[in-house]
């Protein structure tokens, strides 16, 4: 049995589209072959978000659509695994209390039981083979960072985003998410040794995450004029500023992904750097096409040419293309959840004992199937 625990950036938030295109929301098309939520036969008659998160797309506690949102193409699905079974308990906007074991001060959320209780419960019933982890990003706040400088673009501010962030960044990822992943590791790794799951015995491994929008130098659109009518917020979903862009590309995801590889080497598990996995893919790089009116979900935008994360699909003021949910905004689409799963089919087919810290690539000019790992130093 293959696992995977974790956040949103694991769970497959942000599944439901097939790449992104700005335009006035339908409940009866497929908008161009971008909604999933209609059926593979493109009838959209009424749309089902169900289709693509199942029973995880409404919170059973709050009643609202802001679930674990566990997709049919999330990593752990999409992968190709020498494993019988697959179970992803992995849900969107966890922190590292979510996954703890109730025991080490894990929490109820979203009507669920702590993710390594849920695991301990499958550790009782199967052989694990594979952990895969993803945390951190909700620990650090990055969702409000992202918001933060959505904002300071959207209403024009004078100062930028990250004059204000990037000294709390930096605390934040030393004395919060370093410590706090580390202590989960140890837990998940001790549950699963009381389970009959002695370490040596599975492969666990800890991953970063990718990029969402690329170097300014690379945007479809220049910065221009901020605010609600400029191309970034109006056409691309990318409302920031050039500045925020690079610092968030060539600081704050690097900051993240060594906070991460640290937590696991300190811990003495595996590692899959992910921060550059989407390089020409990310929302509103000049090297991808947005679909057209030509588009179908039979005859989608091919991968190759697609951007693979989310836009912004509900900004803080309305669009004229506001689309699903505002937590899907900045996760992988469904090209980008296929092409995490390829990252993670190889990076099993990689990882030993001695060799355990990889990095996942794609191929400039092919589809997320081009995917490849290579070794980190």
């Amino acid at each position: 049995m293959a696992v995977s625990l974790g956040d949103s950036f694991i769970s497959g938030e942000g599944g439901r589209w097939q790449g992104n295109i700005a335009m006035q929301y339908t409940s009866d098309t497929d908008m161009w072959g971008t909604d999933r939520a209609c059926n593979a036969a493109g009838s959209c008659g009424p749309k089902d978000p169900t289709r693509v998160y199942g029973t995880s797309y409404v919170d059973p506690v709050t009643s609202k659509e802001n679930g674990c949102h566990r997709s049919d193409v999330a990593e752990i699905q999409s992968a190709d695994l020498p494993v019988d079974k697959r179970v992803n308990l992995a849900c969107s906007g966890a922190v590292t209390k979510d996954v703890l074991p109730r025991s080490a001060g894990g929490q109820t959320y979203k009507g669920e039981k702590p993710q390594t209780d849920q695991l301990a419960d499958l550790a009782d019933q199967s052989q694990i083979k594979l952990v895969q982890l993803s945390i951190g990003g909700n620990d650090l706040g990055f969702g409000g960072v992202i918001k933060g400088c959505v904002k300071t673009y959207v209403l024009k501010v004078t100062s930028y985003c990250w004059k204000s962030w990037d000294a709390t960044v930096k605390e934040r990822l030393r004395d919060h998410v370093l410590p706090r992943v580390k202590d989960t590791v140890k837990a998940i790794r001790g549950v699963l040794a009381e389970h009959g799951h002695p370490v040596g015995s599975y492969v666990f491994a800890l991953q970063s995450y990718p990029a969402p929008v690329p170097q300014a130098a690379s945007y479809r659109y220049p910065q221009g004029v901020a605010g609600i009518f400029s191309d970034r917020y109006q056409k691309g979903g990318c409302p920031f500023y050039d500045q925020d862009t690079d610092w968030a590309r060539r600081t704050v995801v690097p900051a993240i992904a060594e906070t991460l590889e640290k937590a696991a080497d300190d811990t003495g598990i595996a590692y899959l750097d992910l921060q550059w996995a989407f390089d020409g893919h990310e929302v509103c790089n000049t090297a991808t096409q947005l679909p057209t009116s030509a588009n179908t979900l039979a005859n989608p935008v091919p991968g190759k040419n697609a951007e693979w994360m989310r836009f912004l699909s509900q900004g803080p003021v309305q669009t004229p293309y506001s689309q699903g949910q505002q937590e899907e905004s900045f996760h992988p689409n469904s090209y980008g959840q296929k092409a995490l799963g390829k990252c993670l089919t190889e990076f099993h087919k990689a990882v030993t004992t001695s060799s355990r810290k990889f990095e996942c690539l794609n191929t400039p000019g092919q589809d997320e199937q081009s995917m490849h790992v290579q070794p980190i130093s």
